[in-house]
């Protein structure tokens, strides 16, 4: 074993592969322990390296363009230094336990934290970063045999901080369809339309707006005249949306669009697996329209109204100022979602600040206004099983009566 700690980049002969050069980045894979072939005593005049078979050390001729510039120009981070960005890419991703690993260690040692799932088909990731470590996590990914040349650039969050706690790298699909979307599937890709341009694709007579995302973000954000199935998972979003298109010309223009646009890039695929010829989708989903909705705020009005919902802690960012919502307790305009502060129960629902400060952060019922002033290991000591059905903690209007949730195992 050695340690190589790189700071210049050079490009060297490989000394078992004649003619192939290896590129070495500044901070490429940081400072970390690799195992070569044979041991070879590093010396700086000889600047001399092996190749190695590990899935992240990058041994391609080809250099990637300017790195430092692919995902420019790059935000401001929140105050506690972090910025929030996602990205997917679909392709035969194998090795999926050990790619996990790698990612989670090593990602994990960069201060990243997020959610990440990979699969044979691909990755999932919605990551907050130390603004400081942007571009170690860019060359990491142009330097890995794996993930090179596949991540395209970064979708900044329209707000940032650290939205997530830790970092949990998971080996599940990457959106629950509920049927088999494989890469020959995923080929059938949907037309991508850029934020610019989809303003002009509304206007489209005899469109149909497809909003792919959940009830409770339209609720609080939304494009006029977009259609939302009133489902409660993706799986049944997915058939009742073939069902909804079935009925309608080949040829007619269907448009979609989710939080960050992979949800729209499974179902336009299997779409237009289903026959559908004009299935175009917004790229970057809302979060990317956000952006552009802030560079032209000038010059050009939002098409979309209202607040994104983000799977995160920050529950939302501001596209813009209008609020179309209401508090699921007091009935005021409000469109700021939050979790029941008793974890046991954890009801997803919509609270202003007044209701907020009556019912200590929760639902309003007794028991989580008691359960919610305890400590944290009084709650761990005590903890409940799970209080709703996935249908009722996403759906407030099944249980709150007169500001306060009811739940028939208080009776």
């Amino acid at each position: 074993m050695f340690r190589r700690s790189v700071s210049v980049a050079r490009r060297v002969v490989a000394p078992r592969l004649r003619g192939t050069h290896v590129w070495i980045q500044p901070q490429l894979l940081y400072t970390q322990w690799i195992k070569p072939r044979s041991a070879i005593r590093l010396t700086e005049p000889a600047r001399r390296y092996t190749t190695h078979s590990s899935l992240y050390l990058r041994t391609h001729t080809d250099l990637p363009p300017q790195l430092s510039t692919m995902d420019a120009p790059y935000p401001v981070p929140g105050s506690d230094g972090f910025v929030t960005l996602s990205f997917y890419s679909f392709f035969s991703l194998q090795s999926i336990q050990t790619t996990r690993s790698h990612l989670q260690a090593q990602w994990e040692a960069l201060g990243i934290v997020g959610r990440v799932y990979v699969s044979n088909e691909g990755i999932n990731a919605q990551l907050s970063v130390p603004f400081a470590k942007i571009i170690d996590l860019r060359e990491w990914l142009e330097h890995s045999t794996v993930f090179r040349g596949r991540i395209s650039r970064f979708n900044w969050a329209l707000e940032h901080s650290q939205a997530f706690k830790a970092l949990h790298v998971r080996v599940r699909p990457l959106v629950a369809a509920g049927v088999e979307v494989g890469l020959d599937v995923l080929a059938n890709e949907p037309e991508y339309v850029e934020p610019k341009d989809w303003g002009k694709e509304l206007d489209t007579p005899d469109a149909l707006v497809l909003d792919m995302r959940n009830t409770y973000e339209y609720r609080v954000g939304r494009f006029d005249n977009a259609v939302c199935p009133d489902v409660d998972t993706f799986r049944e979003e997915l058939d009742q949306v073939r069902t909804m298109c079935s009925t309608r010309p080949r040829d007619a223009p269907i448009l979609m669009y989710c939080t960050g646009g992979i949800r729209c890039s499974v179902a336009g695929a299997v779409l237009r697996g289903d026959g559908l010829t004009n299935v175009k989708t917004l790229r970057g989903g809302v979060i990317a329209y956000g952006q552009h909705v802030r560079k032209t705020q000038e010059t050009q009005e939002s098409r979309f109204r209202g607040k994104n919902f983000t799977f995160d802690k920050r529950r939302g960012e501001v596209v813009t100022s209008e609020i179309l919502a209401k508090c699921d307790q007091c009935g005021s305009e409000c469109d700021t979602f939050v979790n029941c502060a008793h974890t046991s129960c954890n009801l997803l629902f919509i609270q202003c600040p007044g209701c907020a400060e009556k019912h200590k952060k929760t639902c309003g019922r007794e028991l989580c206004v008691e359960r919610a002033q305890l400590s944290h290991e009084e709650r761990v000591k005590q903890k409940l099983p799970p209080q709703w059905s996935h249908r009722e903690r996403v759906r407030p209007e099944l249980v709150f009566r007169d500001g306060v949730a009811h739940n028939p195992l208080d009776n």
